[in-house]
């Protein structure tokens, strides 16, 4: 009977921790599954012969004769890919025995769902765990949102997804290299597909100097901004976008320099475009839009959604107000120290 999982593993060079990955992937509690491992022109052979060395039916090897890069080795994985699962595992990571099983049965479980993550362990190089990552996504609106704060709302080295959606989704584009997993995620929330968190630790995720997320990171967070404002764009020509975008991501530039009230008063405007405009589009229900909002707020502080009202108090009580509403903008906190100081040296002044 033919499988209805493929794990894939890219590879490019990969050594010391492919060994672990391929092990902790043939060792899974579910064992029906093809396992398409693709070189994508590695210039270590021993990472060949490491592969090789494996005597197991399940494993279909595949080698690029050049070097095409993580998005076109992916999408040439779903011209080779005939089920209709495809778990993804990266070449350094290692899966929990219950990864597959679980995942597998969440999706089967839940028929709206079409891409899944799981909770994941942060591990060093040495396998010595150094956090772990824990996430909810209660909806679509939910998925969305985190969208629109410029996160990446599943984690994808522990990604599990249909086939057949990420094929009409138009796969992965090689025009955003080391944000590609960003960037195709937020097409398919555009697209109106659904995505969950399984709520199971199911992969130690490894990082290390030489990881490429490590090696390429300003790379990747140009290429994440630039997703981030396209995701805006595609609901708002509001004239303060970029603000609005920096806001959202809560860049320190803006957040250090730019936050006066005038431009509290713009960036609420822009935000106020911005959600009535996603929730017309995207047909959002009552309760797909309250987790929107739930997400963007909790991440953007209230401060932001009451702009209008507290701007009627004057500044120095304000910008308090403000950032008591705003807990993840306490680094504005010498800001505001020090423009309430220049303000009670006027009242001093004035009433000397």
């Amino acid at each position: 009977m033919k499988p209805k999982v493929t794990v894939l593993t890219c590879v490019y060079n990969g050594l010391p921790h492919l060994k672990n990955a391929i092990e902790s992937t043939l060792n899974q509690t579910y064992k029906d599954f093809e396992y398409l491992i693709i070189d994508d022109a590695s210039p270590d052979n021993n990472v060949i012969k490491l592969i090789e060395s494996y005597d197991d039916s399940r494993i279909r090897f595949v080698k690029n004769e050049k070097n095409l890069g993580v998005a076109n080795t992916i999408n040439k994985a779903l011209t080779l890919i005939n089920t209709p699962y495809v778990v993804r595992t990266d070449q350094d990571d290692v899966n929990l025995p219950n990864r597959i099983e679980e995942q597998i049965d969440y999706l089967e479980k839940n028929k709206h769902i079409d891409i899944v993550c799981s909770w994941e362990k942060t591990i060093d190089s040495q396998g010595k765990k150094i956090r772990n990552w824990k996430r909810v996504l209660d909806n679509y609106g939910s998925f969305l949102g985190h969208i629109l704060t410029g996160i990446c709302p599943i984690w994808h080295p522990s990604i599990t997804f249909k086939t057949k959606i990420m094929i009409d989704s138009g796969g992965f584009k090689a025009d955003y290299t080391r944000a590609e997993d960003f960037e195709v995620t937020a097409r398919l929330a555009l697209q109106r597909y659904s995505a969950a968190v399984v709520p199971r630790f199911h992969l130690l995720q490894r990082q290390h100097a030489d990881s490429q997320s490590a090696e390429f990171s300003n790379i990747q967070i140009a290429t994440a901004r630039r997703v981030h404002i396209e995701v805006i764009n595609n609901f708002t020509t509001h004239e303060h976008v970029e603000m609005l975008g920096k806001f959202l991501r809560l860049e320190k530039d803006i957040l250090n320099s730019r936050m006066t009230k005038v431009n509290l008063m713009k960036i609420n405007g822009a935000m106020y475009d911005l959600l009535n405009k996603v929730s017309e589009k995207q047909k959002l229900t009552k309760d797909e839009f309250s987790s929107l909002k739930k997400v963007i707020y909790r991440r953007v502080g209230f401060g932001i959604k009451y702009a209008d009202i507290l701007a009627r108090l004057p500044s120095f009580l304000f910008y308090p107000a403000y950032y008591a509403l705003s807990p993840l903008q306490l680094n504005q906190l010498r800001v505001m120290t020090s423009r309430l100081y220049n303000y009670f040296v006027k009242l001093r002044y004035i009433f000397k």
